[in-house]
């Protein structure tokens, strides 16, 4: 009596170890999940990815208890609400990650579908084939982690990048393929089983190297669309740099025209102290006031002259030095491009001008008194390193146009761009190769 009540025992004590096996698996591939999410689209709440899990261990309980079936599109809307809601991801740029989360994870399910089926066919006792289970399952989500991981590691800066709406028009095949293949399969609902008996062994097979060909399509249309928005996103970029290097044409232009007034002032400057020597002279201090206002009006634009080796540049440093310090910052620059670097004006005005402002930007933010910029180069072989330090609050660096269009132009010269800040000072440190020797 006593074997009988621990035969009778048996079956429960196993299901009860798969129930507590699969809310540590749910877990697993919960965690994938939310972890996929956050990293893609570069939310550092991880904090909340525990309360993420058990919310739906939760559901899980409550769907065992209830005898619940097929949850997939439920799961999915309660992830994107949960990413809108808490994590605080706008939805368009939560969309690709989730349509790649659903689709991967309805593979990876077609996949245990029809091993299990293989399981319960071949098992020689239940407990061989809960171990079998447990065994597919941890390569299941091996497969389904490592794939994941490639996805965030070779297409997350396209994926983050919010897509105009055509572009979402390629996902629309994933779910055409999720729901083929939960249809098809019918995944979820209670005539798995019976469906995989009535399709045989021979037929489980084909459709083990279907669901391959599938996942292989979809990888496919993942690399396809990280593509086109990479190409969407350079061509936006090119707009930004173009628009600015057109205004920054004009502002040179109208600096130019400054610099030749400029010039002109200074070529008349002892003729207007003659005129001022005689005025006092002649004891006529209101002619003289109102001919120094006059002069000081005229001369309101000028600043120390800068000597950079290239005249386009030494028009923006000054213009730029004169607009910081007009704002109470100390500007000091130690400019010098050689001679024998050619590099194009308007490409050397991007740099510098971006630099500059957003220095100056950081620097009109910054609570204190003691504010400072320094820009200097120097050059190493045929290379020239441009450096800047400038006062800052200390936080996170928001990479905007400025930044973006620093690169642009650093990667036209096979260069690289470093930024880095402490608690006082921010640092960029742009390196560029001579024109002459790009290869």
């Amino acid at each position: 009596m006593q074997e009988r009540g621990d035969e009778m025992n048996q079956p429960e004590t196993l299901n009860l170890m798969l129930c507590g096996w699969w809310l540590l698996f749910n877990g697993w591939i919960q965690y994938l999940e939310i972890d996929f999410l956050c990293g893609v689209t570069d939310k550092a709440e991880r904090k909340l990815i525990l309360l993420w899990i058990g919310i739906n261990e939760l559901y899980i309980v409550a769907k065992i208890c209830l005898g619940m079936t097929d949850d997939f599109f439920f799961h999915i809307l309660l992830l994107l609400l949960f990413s809108v809601n808490v994590l605080n991801i706008p939805w368009s740029m939560a969309a690709a990650p989730l349509v790649i989360i659903g689709t991967l994870y309805t593979f990876i399910e077609g996949y245990s579908a029809v091993c299990m089926y293989w399981v319960s066919r071949n098992a020689e006792s239940k407990v061989w084939g809960m171990g079998l289970q447990i065994v597919i399952s941890v390569l299941l989500s091996a497969v389904y982690f490592e794939i994941l991981r490639l996805v965030r590691k070779r297409y997350s800066d396209a994926l983050r990048w919010p897509a105009s709406s055509y572009l979402y028009v390629l996902l629309f095949p994933c779910g055409y393929i999720v729901l083929l293949v939960r249809i098809g399969l019918k995944l979820g609902s209670g005539e798995l089983e019976q469906y995989f008996s009535s399709i045989g062994i021979d037929t489980s097979i084909t459709v083990f190297f279907m669901l391959s060909g599938a996942m292989a399509i979809f990888l496919m249309m993942i690399k396809i669309f990280s593509i086109i928005i990479d190409q969407a996103r350079r061509e936006n970029d090119m707009t930004i740099m173009r628009v600015q290097m057109e205004g920054q044409r004009i502002y040179v232009e109208e600096a130019e025209k400054r610099n030749r007034e400029y010039s002109k002032f200074q070529h008349d400057i002892d003729n207007h102290l003659l005129v001022l020597s005689g005025l006092i002279r002649e004891r006529d201090c209101e002619k003289a006031q109102e001919y120094i206002s006059r002069l000081h009006i005229k001369s309101h634009f000028l600043t120390e002259l800068a000597s950079t080796g290239n005249g386009v540049l030494d028009i923006l440093l000054r213009e730029k030095v004169n607009y910081g310090m007009r704002n109470g910052i100390r500007v000091s620059s130690n400019v010098r491009i050689p001679q024998d670097f050619y590099f194009d004006d308007m490409d050397l005005s991007v740099i510098f001008a971006n630099i500059l402002d957003n220095a100056i930007q950081a620097c009109i933010a910054v609570q204190c008194e003691d504010k400072e910029i320094f820009i200097y180069t120097k050059n190493h072989g045929r290379f020239l390193v441009i450096e800047s330090a400038n006062s800052w609050m200390p936080g996170r660096v928001e990479e905007g146009i400025g930044l973006t269009n620093i690169r642009n132009v650093t990667a036209k010269y096979q260069g690289t761009v470093e930024i880095s800040g402490t608690d006082r000072q921010f640092r960029i440190s742009v390196l560029l190769r001579a024109p002459g020797d790009i290869i």
